[in-house]
């Protein structure tokens, strides 16, 4: 399913991060919904109807303070009968209560109306995202791959099925969502494009002669395979053998007795 054509069902949770922000998403998936609340702290009221104007004429804001207490809350969206709630500043949430008071407390109202929350991942750790994720029917992780935002769409289906939906996507003023396939291969590619090209000036000039006489050059190390060619490396008599087999002739300097070596220093 296209990002585009999402209709948030049950619970929709956004993660995102420092370069990708999932606010705007947040917004423009619920612009089907007639009606929606929104949870979030205070001050953060005036913000959002600043840079949401015109979407949030329809909404009906919600206070998160830490003198409110969870059923209060519930009880508040509930009497709104809306057809979308969304859960802004989950941090504070997480501070505020369990992680597993809040996935109750989503469950209950996912059960009513579609229900989205904003994740993110610089304030909510891995543990109690994945906590939130236990509950959610449909996730979508959001980052930045070379010059576009790019979204993970995973949706959980009743039967156990799982979908998934990788799209490079962009968001209007007027919150319409535009999305395009997106395959890891094209940030390679642009990647690999802008990389200036570096040429290789300090190579030596060779005369014909110098040329020839390097492509006669057999270097151990590269052209000894064969046993003819090893058979002419001599190191005190001893043969290096193909495949790295040493036959070790000793030495009359060597020492082979068991007395102790210190002995035999001419101190």
């Amino acid at each position: 399913m296209a990002l585009r054509a999402l209709v948030p069902n049950g619970f929709l949770l956004l993660r995102d991060n420092e370069s990708c922000h999932c606010e705007p998403l947040a917004f423009a998936l619920a612009r089907s919904s007639k009606s929606f609340v929104i949870v979030t702290i205070t001050g953060r009221e005036n913000v959002l109807r600043r840079r949401y104007g015109g979407r949030c004429e329809g909404a009906t804001f919600t206070r998160l303070d830490y003198q409110t207490t969870m059923e209060r809350i519930h009880g508040k969206i509930v009497t709104y009968s809306p057809s979308c709630c969304i859960l802004d500043c989950m941090d504070v949430f997480v501070d505020k209560f369990s992680v597993d008071v809040i996935a109750a407390f989503i469950s209950r109202l996912k059960a009513k109306f579609p229900v989205i929350a904003v994740c993110p991942e610089a304030s909510i750790n891995e543990e109690e995202y994945n906590r939130l994720h236990a509950v959610a029917n449909s996730v979508i992780r959001l980052q930045r791959r070379g010059n576009r935002s790019v979204s993970e769409l995973v949706m959980y289906k009743k039967n156990g099925k799982r979908i998934k939906a990788t799209e490079a996507f962009s968001i209007n003023a007027d919150l319409e969502i535009f999305t395009e396939k997106f395959e890891p291969s094209d940030v390679i590619s642009a990647a690999a494009s802008e990389k200036p090209s570096i040429a290789m000036d300090m190579e030596p000039e060779l005369s014909e002669k110098e040329l020839a006489a390097r492509s006669q050059l057999n270097l151990p190390f590269t052209s000894q395979f064969k046993q003819s060619h090893l058979n002419k490396l001599r190191l005190a008599d001893r043969k290096v053998r193909v495949g790295g087999q040493i036959i070790y002739t000793p030495d009359k300097e060597d020492d082979l007795d068991d007395s102790d070596p210190d002995e035999d220093l001419n101190l």
